[in-house]
C-alpha cells in the first residue's frame, strides 16, 4: 500500500476536476485543512483521485504552463507517514526526472509547520523552457500527508510572488496542529554569525535602542536592548523568539519594568509577552544580557580587552530570520537603531551615523549614536581611550580614531584622510550622495578593514605602530574604496534572496578595482579583473557555484572576489561602460534605504549585459 501511495505521488500533481473555485480560503472538511489563496486574483482548482486530492491555485487568466503556480496535495497512509522516504522518492522519481539535466537540489531542511513535522526542499531547474525555482513543504500528521508546493518563475520577479506566499504559508491550517509554526534554528558554520536564525514567525522589529556598559577592569560588557515589535501574522501572539550569540549569556527579559517569562533552546529563548498582541499590534521589551572574556567570542566579529572594545556585526538580538533555508539573506523591515553607551570617562564611542550625546557624569561618559538617515545593516561599534584626529578637505571630514598604542605621524594621518576622502567621493560621484559629510576610522584589534555606514574599523597592519622601528601602515586604496563602499551596498542599500551573498560582496569588490582604475589608470583596473578571473579559474571544481547559490558566510568570500568580479566585468563589456555606470548609480539611488535582488540588477543592466551575466549566475 505505501508503495501504491508513493506511485501515486510520483507525478506532478494535477487536478482531475475543471470547476475552479474562487474563493479567499480552500478548505477541505474531511482532512482538516485550509489554505488561503496569495492574492486576491488568484483561483483553486480542486480534484480528487484514487489516493489523493490535489489542489492547483494560480492567477485566474494564466495559464498552468507559465509555471507560475502552486499546489497543495492530501493523501493518508496506512500507517505512520514515513516523510525522509516520501521526500526522496519525490525528489528522484518526479523532481530529477522532470527537470532532467537542468535539475538541482538546492537545499533541504527539517522544520515545524504548524506544530508538526515537516520536510522543505528547494530545487531549481526548467520546464518546457521556463526556468524555475521550487519550493516544497512535506508535513505529516500521523497518517495523514500534506504537501505544499510552490513555484517561483525566474522571469518573473520573485519578490512580489514570495510576499503572496508567505500569506499562503502563514494562513496554512492543519487540525491537530498549531497556528504558529515555529522552526528550529539551521545548522550552520559556528565562525558565521550572521548564519544563525530564529523560527519564522509573524514578528518584525521596527526599531532597536541599546545600552552597551563596558568595564575594561573586568573585560565586562552589558547589553540592555529594547526592541519594539509588530505582529504582523494573521493570529494573535503570546510568545516571541529571541536569538542572541552563544556566547553572550542571557540575564532577563523585561517588558514595562517587570520580568518577563521566558525558556531556552540553544541560542534562542522563547520570551511570554504579558498578554495576546493582535494582528498589527505592538508590543516592547528589553532584552539584558553580557559577555565577560573573550573565550567564546569570534574574534573577527567581536573583541574585548582592557585597552578597548569592538563589536562588528550581529551582537544585537534577532527576532527574525536573518537567513532562508539556502542560506541567503531575507528581506526584512529595515529597523532604526540608536546606540548608547556608558563608559569610562576617558573612553569614547563611535558607532554608525551621527554622534547626537557626549557627557560626563559621576567618572562616567555617556554617548548616544544614531542612524536615522542611513539605514543600517550591521550595528557596530568601538569603544577605546580614544584621542580624534580631525581632518577636512572638500566638503568632507575625516575623523581618526587613535588609542595611546598608536603614535602616527602628522604626515601618515594625512595620507590617510586623503585616500578616505578621495574613495569617499568617488564613491558618493558613482552610486550617489548620501546624507552624511563626516566619516570616522577607528583604530581597534580587527584583523582587516571593515566597512559600515560611515565607519570604517581598521587594524593592524593597517593601524599604526607605536615602535618607530616598525612601518607606519595606510590601508591600500583598494581596501578603503572596498569598505567605503558598503555605506552604499550592504547599509543604504542591502540585498535579499537569491545571489544576495554576491550582491553585497561584488559591488564593493568590484568599486575597489574600479577606484584604482580612476587613480592609476585604466591598465590597472584591468589588470585587477584579469587576476580575479584567473583566481576563479584556479579554484578548485568543488568550490564552483552559481552566483545565485553561494551561500553568505566567510568561506565563500574567495569565490565571490574571484568569479563576482569576473561576473560584473562580463556584465560592464556587455552593457558598455557609460550604461553600466548609469545602471549602478540608478540601482544605488532608487533602492536607498531598501533592498534588492537579482532581478533588479538583471532589469537594470538590460537585455545584452543581463544576458552575459545569467551564465554566471545559474
Amino acid at each position: 500500500m505505501i508503495g501504491m501511495v508513493l506511485a501515486v505521488l510520483a507525478g506532478l500533481p494535477t487536478p482531475q476536476d475543471t470547476a475552479t473555485l474562487d474563493a479567499p480560503v480552500y478548505a477541505n472538511e474531511a482532512y482538516g485543512v485550509s489554505l488561503p489563496r496569495p492574492f486576491p486574483d488568484w483561483v483553486f482548482e480542486p480534484g480528487s483521485g484514487p489516493q489523493t486530492t490535489t489542489v492547483i491555485f494560480h492567477p485566474r487568466a494564466a495559464a498552468l504552463r507559465e509555471q507560475l503556480w502552486g499546489a497543495l496535495v492530501l493523501t493518508t497512509f496506512p500507517g505512520e507517514v514515513p516523510l525522509q522516504r516520501v521526500v526522496e522518492s519525490r525528489v528522484e522519481t518526479t523532481w530529477r526526472r522532470r527537470l532532467g539535466r537542468t535539475f538541482a537540489l538546492v537545499a533541504s531542511d527539517s522544520l515545524g509547520v504548524s506544530g508538526l513535522p515537516a520536510l522543505r526542499t528547494r530545487m531549481s531547474g526548467a520546464i518546457d523552457h521556463v526556468v524555475l525555482d521550487v519550493d516544497e513543504y512535506a508535513i505529516a500528521r500521523g497518517g495523514d500527508l500534506i504537501i505544499l508546493q510552490l513555484r517561483y518563475p525566474r522571469g518573473l520577479p520573485r519578490d512580489s510572488i514570495e510576499a503572496g506566499y508567505q500569506r499562503v504559508i502563514a494562513g496554512l491550517r492543519i487540525r491537530g496542529g498549531a497556528p504558529v509554526s515555529p522552526a528550529p534554528p539551521l545548522a550552520v558554520a559556528e565562525s558565521v554569525a550572521s548564519a544563525q536564525v530564529v523560527p519564522p514567525t509573524g514578528w518584525q522589529a521596527t526599531s532597536f535602542d541599546a545600552l552597551v556598559r563596558y568595564d575594561p577592569q573586568v573585560v565586562r560588557v552589558d547589553f540592555a536592548v529594547t526592541v519594539d515589535l509588530v505582529n504582523q501574522g494573521a493570529s494573535p501572539a503570546e510568545s516571541v523568539a529571541v536569538w542572541v550569540w552563544p556566547a553572550f549569556v542571557v540575564d532577563s527579559m523585561r517588558g514595562d519594568s517587570a520580568l518577563l517569562p521566558s525558556r531556552s533552546s540553544g541560542s534562542v529563548s522563547w520570551v511570554r509577552l504579558p498578554g495576546a498582541v493582535p494582528p498589527r499590534g505592538n508590543t516592547t521589551f528589553t532584552v539584558h544580557y553580557h559577555a565577560a572574556g573573550t573565550d567564546h567570542l569570534p574574534p573577527r566579529l567581536m573583541q574585548l580587552s582592557t585597552r578597548g572594545a569592538f563589536a562588528a556585526v550581529d551582537w544585537l538580538p534577532r527576532v527574525q530570520p536573518a537567513l532562508d533555508s539556502t542560506f541567503q539573506f531575507v528581506r526584512t523591515p529595515r529597523p532604526r537603531v540608536t546606540l548608547s553607551f556608558d563608559l569610562p570617562d576617558a573612553w569614547r564611542a563611535v558607532a554608525p551615523g551621527r554622534l547626537t550625546a557626549d557627557g560626563v557624569s559621576l567618572g562616567r561618559r555617556h554617548v548616544t549614536w544614531s542612524a536615522d538617515q542611513i539605514a543600517t545593516a550591521g550595528a557596530a561599534f568601538a569603544l577605546g581611550p580614544f584621542r580624534i584626529v580631525a581632518r577636512s578637505e572638500g566638503g568632507v571630514g575625516v575623523s581618526v580614531w587613535l588609542t595611546a598604542e598608536d603614535s602616527p605621524s602628522s604626515a601618515t594621518v594625512d595620507s590617510l584622510a586623503a585616500e578616505v576622502r578621495t574613495a569617499w567621493l568617488f564613491c558618493s560621484r558613482a552610486f550617489g550622495r548620501l546624507p552624511l559629510d563626516e566619516v570616522d576610522v577607528a583604530v581597534t584589534g580587527t584583523p582587516e578593514v571593515r566597512g559600515f555606514a560611515g565607519l570604517l574599523l581598521v587594524g593592524h597592519p593597517y593601524g599604526f605602530a607605536v615602535d618607530s622601528a616598525n612601518a607606519e601602515f595606510v590601508p591600500a586604496s583598494a581596501d578603503v574604496a572596498r569598505e567605503l563602499a558598503r555605506t552604499w551596498w550592504g547599509n543604504s542599500v542591502a540585498a535579499a534572496g537569491p545571489g544576495s551573498a554576491w550582491i553585497a560582496e561584488v559591488i564593493p569588490e568590484w568599486t575597489g578595482a574600479a577606484f584604482r582604475g580612476a587613480i592609476e589608470g585604466d591598465s590597472v583596473r584591468q589588470r585587477l579583473m584579469q587576476q580575479a578571473d584567473s583566481a576563479w579559474r584556479s579554484l578548485p571544481s568543488g568550490m564552483d557555484l552559481p552566483l545565485s547559490q553561494v551561500p553568505v558566510g566567510d568561506s565563500s568570500v574567495a569565490l565571490l572576489r574571484s568569479k563576482g568580479v569576473a561576473a560584473l566585468e562580463a556584465a560592464r563589456r556587455g552593457a558598455g561602460d557609460a550604461l553600466f555606470r548609469e545602471a549602478l548609480l540608478t540601482l544605488a539611488v532608487e533602492h536607498r534605504n531598501d533592498w534588492i535582488g537579482l532581478a533588479d540588477i538583471l532589469a537594470a543592466l538590460g537585455a545584452t549585459s543581463a544576458a552575459a551575466l545569467r551564465t554566471f549566475l545559474y
